[in-house]
């Protein structure tokens, strides 16, 4: 009796095993083949969405009767990989007018923070090489990272013409 009790509890430890593991490998995120994105569920308005005729791609309250749209797809957290530029000088408070009331954005390793925002200003974004996708509320903005040398960073927006220099905002 004891040693078919032993068998039962042996066999079922091995299950339960081998089901964490299978379970631990499924919710892993493979970072150099996938993005792991979720679907926006985020119920805000996003004032920058159309300024400068950008695409609204998330249903807010302000848009739930425009049935073409659908919520956009956005990482559950920020993810940077196969780095081309040096973050410790792409991280910091950025502005594009240094005598101006506030900075533009706040990038840090955890966010893309838009300053003057109504709602939530921090952006999950993807940083792979020097190109970064941002994640905002109503829109996905990329663009790529052409510099950040000399307290500068260098931004070629993908619907903007020309490249957006910013410099590190001192309060």
């Amino acid at each position: 009796m004891q040693k078919k009790l032993n068998y039962i509890l042996i066999t079922t430890l091995i299950l339960m095993s081998i089901s964490c593991k299978n379970e631990k490998k499924n919710n892993s995120l493979n970072l150099e083949t996938e993005t792991e994105l979720k679907t926006d569920s985020v119920e805000a308005y996003n004032e920058l969405a159309n300024t400068e005729n950008k695409k609204t791609l998330t249903i807010s309250e302000y848009n739930t009767d425009n049935t073409e749209i659908k919520n956009i797809e956005r990482p559950e957290k920020t993810i940077i990989r196969n780095l081309a530029i040096d973050t410790t000088k792409a991280f910091g408070i950025w502005t594009k007018d240094p005598n101006g009331p506030h900075a533009d954005f706040w990038l840090t390793k955890k966010s893309f923070y838009i300053v003057d925002y109504d709602g939530d200003g921090a952006m999950p974004y993807i940083l792979d090489k020097n190109k970064i996708t941002i994640f905002y509320n109503d829109f996905i903005q990329k663009g790529i990272i052409t510099s950040t040398e000399n307290d500068t960073l260098k931004i070629k927006w993908s619907d903007i013409e020309n490249e957006t220099e910013y410099v590190k905002f001192e309060n």
